[in-house]
């Protein structure tokens, strides 16, 4: 029989998505030797692109808007030679739709530090007068909020803390909700009130940077994860694809090997987990699963899906590069011919994007497509006019998970039980629901802390 390949890298990270790509992109930039291993047959995790082969465009399983507050994605993109494939707003500038009143815009103003884009409510159309106002009462509420404060608002849901702060429904429904689903994929009646005061500080209490949109001009995989991938490779690191871990060995001192699916045996010295909560369980034995609680509070997340509809006509209608639709299922639509510089080519490809579409994922393919062209001849009438010549529909019914009131208790830390083990990934305590910013500072923290404890 032959001998059983053996590998020694200096940390083994386990999944290939955006928080083990940062974590991995941290240590070869230090010079350590790592194995990274990713089961499916590409990196990205939830966060990828494929090409459409009837088209050739590049087609994002889900599309994602980062932001300027967004400090470790800029810099792992700055690092993986990635930052011009992403265009920075100077200052915030969104376009919401209603039935209506038609366009709307949230504009910052030329005015220092935070105070631009609290200006730029006032002349929000879809509120009267008093609500706008009364918008600013949430900021004051986050500026005096204390740590004994952001502990009891964490038993609030998103729409008990707003109706503290005296917002009304129709300000709730026409601002804030769109706002919560986005950044938290939740609805404001389920979602955690402590994550979305943490998104609020983040976005309207920093610089006038922290509010703009980070627009991807190519695929997810272009731009996030294939960057990565080489960069990792060009340095001490090694990706192997379609492979998994099918155990850890757990001795006295932390983890001592790992058999691979295609049983390789890895002798690190440290290890990564970016794995989803759902598959953390699977690469220990039960004896060893006393020394994780994380394996035991992966059982308390619930997992909310994110549904993609991906639309060609025949002619454009949509002027925006991107629009929030108020009062529909369909919560945002992004012109991916504008955003990938490809309007000339005269037809139109958009993608409609629907967060926490529980009741939607269960339904079929026609269905989805016809609810989505109803919603957007309500906003854009012209485009009955237009044809339909190509569709595509990508369900993620684990895109993220649902950040209720409470899930932060659950939510592990980096550093484990296991001395040389540690935790990344966006469900993991990074203080942000799960966003690509999240996944990243998880990655960046389990790099620094591998390399701490090989030294």
């Amino acid at each position: 029989m032959p001998s059983q390949r053996v590998r020694k890298p200096d940390v083994l990270v386990i999944g290939g998505g955006v928080a083990g790509l940062s974590a991995a992109v941290d240590l070869v930039s230090h010079d350590r030797t790592l194995l990274l291993v990713e089961q499916k047959s590409r990196c990205g995790g939830r966060t990828y692109s494929f090409v459409d082969d009837v088209t050739g465009d590049e087609v994002d399983n889900g599309q994602h808007l980062m932001m300027g507050c967004y400090r470790s994605s800029l810099s792992y993109l700055e690092k993986i030679g990635s930052l011009s494939r992403v265009t920075v707003q100077k200052r915030l500038s969104v376009t919401y739709r209603d039935e209506h009143l038609g366009p709307i815009s949230l504009r910052s103003i030329p005015l220092p530090g935070s105070l631009g884009t609290a200006a730029g409510l006032l002349f929000l159309k879809s509120l009267s007068i008093s609500e706008r106002l009364s918008l600013l009462r949430v900021g004051f509420a986050l500026l005096a909020e204390g740590k004994s404060d952001r502990e009891r608002v964490d038993s609030l849901t998103v729409k008990e803390w707003l109706q503290r702060h005296g917002q009304s429904e129709s300000a709730r429904r026409n601002f804030w909700d769109i706002i919560c689903i986005g950044a938290l994929n939740e609805s404001s009646e389920r979602a955690s009130a402590s994550l979305f005061a943490k998104v609020l500080r983040e976005i309207f209490l920093g610089s006038s940077l922290d509010s703009s949109m980070v627009i991807p001009g190519a695929g997810l995989s272009s731009v996030l994860v294939d960057p990565a991938v080489r960069f990792i490779e060009s340095r001490r690191g090694s990706v192997l694809l379609n492979t998994s871990v099918e155990s850890l060995i757990v001795g006295e001192d932390g983890i001592t090997g790992a058999i691979l699916s295609d049983k390789t045996r890895v002798l690190p010295r440290a290890v990564v987990s970016a794995i989803p909560y759902f598959d953390l369980p699977k690469m220990f034995d039960r004896k060893d699963r006393t020394k994780l609680p994380a394996i035991e509070s992966a059982g308390r997340f619930i997992s909310s899906p994110i549904l993609s509809v991906h639309l060609w006509f025949d002619r454009p209608f949509v002027e925006e590069e991107f629009v929030g639709f108020l009062g529909s299922p369909i919560h945002w639509v992004f012109n991916k011919s504008k955003i990938l510089k490809k309007e000339s080519e005269g037809r139109q490809y958009l993608c409609l994007v629907v967060s926490s579409a529980g009741e939607f994922v269960g339904k079929g393919k026609g269905e989805i497509v016809e609810l989505s062209l109803r919603e957007l001849r309500r906003f854009y009438p012209r485009s009955k006019e237009c044809r339909v010549v190509r569709s595509l529909v990508i369900k993620e019914k684990r895109a993220t998970f649902s950040p209720r009131p409470g899930v932060n208790a659950f939510r592990p830390c980096n550093r484990t039980g296991i001395a040389n083990f540690f935790l990344a990934g966006d469900w993991t305590d990074t203080g942000l629901p799960a966003t690509i910013e999240g996944a990243i500072r998880s990655g960046d923290a389990c790099g620094g802390l591998a390399r701490e404890y090989l030294a």
